[in-house]
C-alpha cells in the first residue's frame, strides 16, 4: 500500500486499480459442475443438503476466532450446503464483504483448513418458517434449501450488512455463523453453534469493547459445532503444503496480546506519521470499492473513529513487526530441526517462543500501563492523571 502513500497523485492508481478489475482483470474462475454430478468434501465424501462446512481463515483474525471463542479451537468460519432451484449444491456463506452463494469446489479453494458436520437427527424433522412463502409444505433438505434460498432473496433486495456487534439473534445485520444458524433455528433444528463467551463475563471482550468501542455482544464458537451432541464430524482436512508454522505464529501472537491486555496494558498514541498512513489506508479501500461497485461493499462501522484507529494501528503494528521477525528467525534456526524430524512440534515450539521474545522486545513502544484501570482504562485517558507518564 506504499504507493497511496509516498506518490503525489494518489488517485492514479485507485482509479486504474478499479478500470483494471471492471476489465475482468482478476475476475473469478468458473469452476466446472462435478463430472458425475456429485459434489463432494475434499476428502470424497459426497455432500447433503444442510451440511455444515467448517473453515479456518488465514491470519491473526481467524486465530483470534478460532482459539478464544473456544480454547484449542481449529475452525474460524462456518457455512452450509443447500441445494439451488435447478438442483446444484451450493455454498450459503457470509464474509466479511457479505452475503454469497458460490460453489463447494470454489468455497474450498480457499482456505487451508475445512471440515464437514452433519445433523445426527432426523432432517425430514425440519419445517419451512413462516417467512417463507409457501413454506407450510415443505419438509427436511426442502425446507432448508428453501429458507437459504429465502436469504439469498432478502439479500438481494436490501443488501443485509454485516453484524459488527456479533448479536447471533439480531438478524438484522449478519456474520458467518449467525446465517447458518438462523437457517436451522427457524426449521425447528437444533443451533449447530451452541456456545460462545459472552462480552458482559468475559475480561477480554470487555477491555476489546472498551479499546474499539464496538459493543460486541459475544463471540460465537464455530468449532463449539463439533462438541455439539446433535451433530457429527464426517471427515477434516488440512492442506497437504500448508505450513503449521504460520499457524502457530498467529495463535501465540494472539495469546500473548490477549495476556497483555488483560494484564492491563492498552495501546499507546501512535506518531503522527503512523495516524495518517492508516488513515490512508482506509480511504483507499473505501475509493476502490466505490467505484468498483458504485457504492461502498462493506460500509465501515459507525463507531470507528481517531480512537479507535489509533488503537487498531498501534496494536496492529506491535504484532505484525514482532511476526515479521519471530518468522524469519524461524524459518532461519530451525531449517536443521526441520531436517532431523519429520515431527513439527520441536518447529513450533521455537516459533512460539520467538513470538514471546519479539514481543517483549517491542511492548514498552506500543503498549503501557494504566495506573487508574479502573476509572481511566485507556491510555487517553491515563494522561490526565499523569501516573503512566
Amino acid at each position: 500500500m506504499r504507493i497511496f502513500y509516498r506518490t503525489r497523485f494518489g488517485a492514479i492508481p485507485l482509479v486504474l486499480a478499479a478500470l483494471l478489475a471492471l476489465a475482468g482483470c482478476g475476475r473469478k474462475p468458473v469452476f466446472p459442475e462435478p463430472v458425475d454430478g456429485i459434489s463432494r468434501f475434499v476428502t470424497g465424501e459426497p455432500l447433503e443438503v444442510g451440511d455444515v462446512i467448517l473453515a479456518r481463515s488465514y491470519g491473526l483474525i481467524g486465530a483470534m476466532f478460532a482459539n478464544h471463542s473456544l480454547p484449542g479451537g481449529i475452525y474460524s468460519h462456518g457455512a452450509m450446503v443447500y441445494r439451488r432451484e435447478d438442483g446444484r449444491l451450493m455454498m450459503l456463506n457470509y464474509r466479511p464483504t457479505g452475503m454469497e452463494t458460490c460453489t463447494p469446489e470454489e468455497f474450498f479453494t480457499r482456505y487451508n483448513r475445512l471440515g464437514i458436520v452433519r445433523y445426527r437427527g432426523d432432517l425430514e424433522a425440519a419445517r419451512a418458517p413462516d417467512y417463507v412463502p409457501g413454506g407450510e409444505t415443505l419438509r427436511g433438505k426442502d425446507a432448508l434449501s428453501a429458507t437459504a434460498l429465502w436469504w439469498l432473496r432478502a439479500n438481494e433486495e436490501n443488501r443485509i450488512g454485516s453484524d459488527y456487534h456479533l448479536d447471533h439473534d439480531d438478524h438484522s445485520a449478519m456474520f458467518c455463523l449467525e446465517l447458518t444458524s438462523a437457517v436451522y433455528r427457524d426449521c425447528g433444528l437444533p443451533d449447530p453453534f451452541h456456545k460462545a463467551r459472552k462480552a458482559d463475563s468475559d475480561p477480554m471482550l470487555i477491555a476489546g469493547n472498551e479499546m474499539f468501542k464496538a459493543d460486541v455482544y459475544e463471540i460465537r464458537s464455530p468449532s463449539s459445532v463439533l462438541e455439539n451432541p446433535d451433530f457429527v464430524a464426517v471427515s477434516q482436512w488440512l492442506r497437504p503444503e500448508y505450513d503449521l508454522r504460520e499457524e502457530a505464529l498467529n495463535e501465540e501472537l494472539m495469546a500473548v496480546v490477549i495476556d497483555d491486555v488483560l494484564a492491563g496494558l492498552r495501546p499507546k498514541r501512535p506518531r503522527l506519521g503512523g495516524r495518517m498512513k492508516i488513515r490512508q489506508v482506509f480511504f483507499a479501500y473505501h475509493t476502490i470499492t466505490t467505484i468498483m461497485f458504485w457504492k461502498p461493499k462493506q460500509d465501515l462501522p459507525d463507531f470507528i473513529d481517531a480512537e479507535v484507529v489509533d488503537n487498531a494501528f498501534m496494536l496492529y503494528t506491535y504484532v505484525a513487526s514482532a511476526k515479521k521477525a519471530a518468522k524469519w528467525r524461524m524459518y532461519r534456526e530451525t531449517a536443521e530441526v526441520n531436517a532431523l524430524t519429520p515431527d513439527p512440534e520441536p518447529t513450533l515450539e521455537h516459533g512460539r517462543r520467538f513470538v514471546r521474545e519479539e514481543l517483549d522486545i517491542r511492548r514498552n513502544g506500543y503498549m503501557g500501563p494504566c495506573g487508574r484501570a479502573e476509572v481511566a482504562p485507556l491510555w487517553r485517558d491515563c494522561r490526565r492523571c499523569g501516573g503512566c507518564e
